[in-house]
């Protein structure tokens, strides 16, 4: 990916898409999946703009495989996605990546207990 090219709101969504969809990602199918998500529907044409757009920043590979369908494949996965936002964020800041970390979830009294238990066993890694 190349630096300094951040995702539009509308980019962003159709990489979640992507990542969400997982194997043999198609126009087809991130058209299904937004419009399942958020009851709107956007045309191949426009989703083929947002698909450029990521290709040319570097988050997507596209490839045509069967020489009919394009078939988009992400070049990072939505984790290692959310840790550089979250690092990007905290030296904004001048911050801890934790803190910004434990404030994206929404403070420790929103947590489920699995949520809790899964933070409990990352905090424990660092030890």
């Amino acid at each position: 990916m190349k630096k300094n090219n951040r995702m539009t709101e509308r980019e962003l969504t159709v990489m979640k898409a992507i990542w969400s969809i997982g194997d043999d990602v198609t126009t087809s199918k991130i058209v299904k999946q937004l419009q399942e998500w958020y009851g709107e529907k956007l045309t191949p044409q426009a989703i083929g703009v947002y698909i450029e757009k990521l290709r040319r920043k570097g988050y997507i590979r596209v490839t045509k495989p069967d020489n009919y369908y394009k078939m988009y494949e992400p070049l990072l996965t939505q984790e290692e996605f959310m840790t550089q936002q979250v690092k990007s964020i905290a030296k904004f800041w001048n911050a801890s990546t934790a803190r910004y970390g434990i404030m994206a979830l929404g403070g420790a009294e929103e947590l489920t207990k699995e949520e809790a238990e899964e933070l409990r066993r990352i905090l424990d890694d660092f030890d």
